[in-house]
């Protein structure tokens, strides 16, 4: 009968050991675990939802990828204004950067003129206005926003020789371009001149702005833009 007891003894302890040996390895585990998260690094952790984020925009133009191809006097860092419409934003925006397949320089006449909002103070040929690099051929630019809008509205700033664009697109986040206004060139009647463009029932939205001028038939000069305000309900 003792022997028999013994026995039991044993084998209770063999169970306590081996509970306890459990025990002590999930601890070990445990602790290991902590220390590795403790050990992320929070930048690490940024750089994964930056990279996330980008992948899951992959299609929307962004303003720092534009902002690269242009001069750094090109940035401009003011917020555009917003007006509560019925529940909607009305963004009224200029230009935060710009390209220009022909200019007269990179900053004086350059396509950095055209970003912000107007500051050529008259009509005439200043070098606060966009122009081509020769008075007599086409010339295409283009003008991007910091705001993802659905447009209302273009209005293109001319300073000297206006009347001479002959096409103007918004391109969409899909990079499909849609023509919003086309006319022969031509002398306008006044200068300074905002050539106004309604877009209507735009659905899709947008934050780019593409002009092109012809001034091969051009008598009087370059056509000179200062400045592009994209109007649009925010996105």
């Amino acid at each position: 009968m003792l022997a028999n007891l013994m026995d039991r003894l044993r084998d209770i302890g063999g169970r306590i050991w081996f509970l306890l040996l459990a025990l002590a390895i999930g601890g070990a585990i445990i602790y290991v675990l902590s220390r590795d998260n403790e050990s992320i690094s929070p930048e690490i952790v940024q750089l994964t939802i930056e990279a996330a984020s980008t992948q899951s925009n992959q299609y929307v133009p962004t303003l720092a990828a534009n902002l690269t191809l242009t001069p750094a006097e090109a940035a401009v860092t003011a917020a555009a204004p917003t007006l509560s419409l019925s529940g909607q934003q009305l963004v009224r925006q200029f230009a935060a950067s710009a390209l220009a397949d022909s200019q007269v320089s990179d900053l004086d006449w350059g396509a950095v003129q055209a970003t912000g909002p107007p500051d050529t103070p008259e009509c005439g040929d200043f070098p606060t206005a966009w122009a081509t690099a020769q008075p007599d051929e086409r010339g295409t630019l283009t003008l991007y926003f910091a705001q993802l809008v659905t447009p209302v509205e273009v209005r293109i700033y001319q300073t000297f020789n206006p009347g001479f664009i002959v096409q103007v697109t918004l391109t969409d986040v899909f990079g499909e371009t849609h023509t919003v206004y086309t006319a022969a060139p031509q002398p306008a009647p006044l200068c300074p001149d905002t050539l106004v463009i309604p877009v209507s029932d735009a659905g899709y939205p947008a934050n780019i702005v593409t002009i092109t001028v012809d001034q091969t038939a051009s008598v009087g000069g370059w056509n000179q833009i200062d400045a592009v305000e994209l109007v649009g309900i925010k996105y």
